[in-house]
Parts: structure tokens; C-alpha cells; sequence
């Protein structure tokens, strides 16, 4: 089984269109699949847009958040459900358009654990892409894997690596990190990226730039010791991971 994985914040207008050409894609390809929407509390209608989809064809399911969590805990969740042999994740902007997906599965065919899309030709403000490099150089020297594209969530994953992702403690604030670390194997290939048509992307300049801070700050000070600290932290805590609404299935 295939399993393709989503994060939605409001992106009503998108959902029709995208849910048409990844089923033709899927379809396509002669193989069981299963789509996980995973809505991360839209506020736009996009819960109903969903239920439409999940009425009109069995093999997608929904999960919705009862708040606002964040596109990696909604990747997070969509992986701990997923049931496929290999876990596609994809954006609901359309920004990367799903019938790449086959290109992906044929690299991951040629024995590598993770394979990522790499944007090319970027359709996004030279500020963002400007952004985007520097978080892509600071993370290829976090995790010592050299990507040009840590930021496109066009990827295909094994299921031994969703395994260890949804085996983490917590629930990991960048999801491409974490499974290039527990990989064995990363390949990257260029893929198409189109204009966003509808909305506006939640990865505006100051929260790229924040994420590189971010990413530079656990690798020059966290280390081991806060690594344990983390831990400890939430097993004291013991907080939900995140608050599930509804489960259409």
C-alpha cells in the first residue's frame, strides 16, 4: 500500500482540485493507496471540504485537529496512521504538483530509505527563497546531510523510517530533519513548483529565518545534555501530543 500523507490549514479552495489529481495520479499507478487529509484546525470550511472528499471516495480519511498545532504535528499524526509501505508527504497548496509522485516512487525503487524533492525554477518571493537557502545550509550542517531542499514536503519515505519518526519522543518540530537523520539513505530529486493560486503560505520570511535560528541554536548548545533534558521534560509533563476533534475513517 501507498499512503500520502497531508497537513490542511485552511485551504478550502485548494482541496477539490488537489483531491481530483492526486486520486487520477494514484490511480494511475495500479497500486492500493490510501490519502490522509490532516486538518490542523482550519478555520475556512476546509472540515467540510474534507467530508465531501471522504463521502466521494472510501480511500480517504480524515483527521482533524480541535486547534492549531503546526504543520509538522500534523505530518506527525497523518504518519502515525498511515498504513503504506511507503509514506508520501505533500502539501494542499498544489505548489508542488501531485503527479510527481511516480518520479519519487521510482528513485526510492533504487534502494535509498528517503527521497525528497528538491524545488527548481521556485515560484516563490526572492526574500523566501533568499531564506530558504540559509535554512538549507544550516540543516545540511545540523544533520551532516547535504540537501539543497530541506523545505519541500514532496518526499517519500520507507516504511522502516516512519517506523522510527513515529517511534521519537515528542513530536519533532521538522519532520524532513528528522528522517534524513534516521535514514540510511537520502536522494533528492528536482521537481516542479508552481505559484501558490489561493491563500498565502504560512512560511513567511521571519519564521524561516527563525527555524534556521533555531536549528543553528540545538546545534551549538543543546547537545546531548539538552537532548535528556527534553526528554525528561515531557515525561513529566505528559501532555497530549495533540487534541483529535474527529476521526473519518
Amino acid at each position: 500500500m501507498l499512503s500520502v500523507v497531508i497537513p490542511v490549514f485552511n485551504e478550502a479552495r485548494s482541496l477539490g482540485d488537489l483531491h481530483q489529481r492526486l486520486a487520477q495520479t494514484l490511480e494511475e499507478l495500479g497500486r492500493p493507496y490510501e490519502i490522509i487529509f490532516v486538518d490542523d484546525g482550519s478555520r475556512d470550511g476546509s472540515a467540510d471540504v474534507l467530508r465531501a472528499l471522504r463521502a466521494q471516495n472510501a480511500a480517504v480519511k480524515v483527521i482533524r485537529f480541535s486547534q492549531n498545532y503546526g504543520q509538522h504535528v500534523a505530518l506527525f499524526a497523518g504518519m502515525e496512521r498511515a498504513r503504506g509501505d511507503v509514506v508520501v508527504t505533500l502539501d494542499a497548496d498544489l505548489q508542488n504538483p501531485p503527479e510527481e509522485i511516480p518520479r519519487l516512487l521510482a528513485a526510492l525503487a533504487g534502494g535509498v530509505d528517503v527521497v525528497g524533492g528538491w524545488r527548481v525554477s521556485r515560484r516563490d518571493p526572492w526574500a523566501r527563497r533568499a531564506a530558504s537557502w540559509l535554512v538549507n545550509r544550516v540543516t545540511s550542517a545540523v544533520v551532516g546531510v547535504r540537501l539543497r531542499d530541506y523545505g519541500c514536503m514532496l518526499r517519500a519515505h520507507r516504511r522502516s523510517v516512519v517506523d522510527r519518526i513515529v517511534a521519537f519522543p515528542g513530536v519533532p518540530r521538522y519532520i524532513p530533519v528528522l528522517a534524513a537523520s534516521l535514514a540510511s539513505s537520502v536522494a533528492e530529486i528536482p521537481v516542479a513548483h508552481r505559484a501558490r493560486e489561493h491563500g498565502r503560505s504560512r512560511y513567511g520570511l521571519v519564521r524561516l529565518l527563525r527555524l534556521a535560528f533555531d536549528l543553528l541554536r540545538q546545534m551549538l548548545a543543546l547537545g546531548l545534555i539538552g537532548e535528556y533534558a527534553g526528554r525528561i521534560f515531557q515525561e513529566v509533563r505528559r501532555g497530549p501530543r495533540y487534541v483529535i476533534s474527529e476521526v473519518l475513517e
